[in-house]
């Protein structure tokens, strides 16, 4: 089976360094407090202009992926999947803004020791994407990217960790650890 892959909040725990580094920098730094803790986007939890949004992306982001650990599991269920057989494909978002953000983010995926039939840089439509590759499954965690594949014939495995919006689809399925999606791969390959 070929499996499209995004890379934060997936493989690397990018979130959890995003809403330190997000929280640290506003109050420190711009002086602004949170808002609210309800959004995917951090930037929205404090009330940032498009400026300081941009200034935050711009000098903190390579940061908090050096900061960013590996996802409970990845490691060890990446290796497994290419042992299965399966193609694993890096589908990814990263890169399309700043270009500096490829290679500290492959600095950390060499760390994986899994060796991936493609990456995708600075991808801005994965379902097209996913689409061209012949992708079975895509492991995604962005709710706003996963409403993309609505009617698609692509099984999407929606990776969150904490409580999230709900995205209710049939070719949704929510899995809370790196042991969940591989038993949900297994199963859909044996359709």
């Amino acid at each position: 089976m070929k499996i499209g892959i995004d890379i934060d909040g997936v493989i690397l725990d990018t979130e959890r360094a995003l809403r330190f580094y997000a929280d640290f920098w506003s109050y420190f730094t711009l002086g602004k407090d949170r808002i609210k803790n309800d959004d995917f986007t951090q930037e929205h939890c404090f009330g940032w202009s498009e400026d300081e949004k941009a200034d935050f992306y711009e000098n903190q982001f390579n940061t908090i992926t050096e900061n960013a650990n590996l996802m409970v599991g990845a490691k060890e269920i990446l290796k497994k999947l290419k042992q299965d057989g399966h193609k694993l494909y890096l589908i990814t978002l990263r890169g399309y803004y700043r270009e500096g953000e490829k290679a500290v983010a492959d600095k950390k995926l060499k760390q994986i020791g899994v060796e991936f039939d493609e990456v995708c840089w600075a991808v801005k439509d994965k379902v097209n994407k996913c689409k061209d590759l012949g992708i079975d499954v895509m492991v995604e965690d962005n709710p706003d990217n996963i409403l993309q594949y609505k009617g698609e014939d692509i099984s999407v495995l929606y990776l969150k960790e904490e409580p999230s919006k709900d995205v209710v689809m049939p070719n949704v399925t929510k899995v809370y650890s790196w042991m969940d999606i591989y038993r949900e791969i297994t199963k859909i390959s044996k359709k």
